[in-house]
């Protein structure tokens, strides 16, 4: 796994929907055939990533809000990404 392959995961990711970003653990660990480490640096830095493009990131287990609406991280899903609203629309 290069810091490429984290930026472009991204970049589709974005381009699919750039207010709300899942990553899959099937994808990661099945499609793209990450080792366990392999997941947790591309977690490391892909949150770091998204923190700088105003994301709020998300782990396995956590509770967050998206759209009015209380869900939380399921089990399949290794992060989620949710675009911050800026006040200066």
């Amino acid at each position: 796994m290069t810091k490429e392959f984290i930026t472009n995961y991204i970049d589709k990711k974005i381009k699919e929907n750039e207010n709300y970003i899942v990553c899959m653990f099937y994808d990661l660990r099945i499609k793209h055939n990450l080792s366990e480490d392999e997941v947790q640096k591309f977690l490391e830095l892909a949150k770091i990533r998204l923190e700088n493009m105003n994301y709020q990131v998300f782990f396995t287990g956590a509770k967050y809000t998206y759209n009015n609406e209380s869900r939380i991280v399921q089990d399949n899903e290794l992060m989620v990404a949710i675009k911050e609203l800026s006040d200066y629309r």
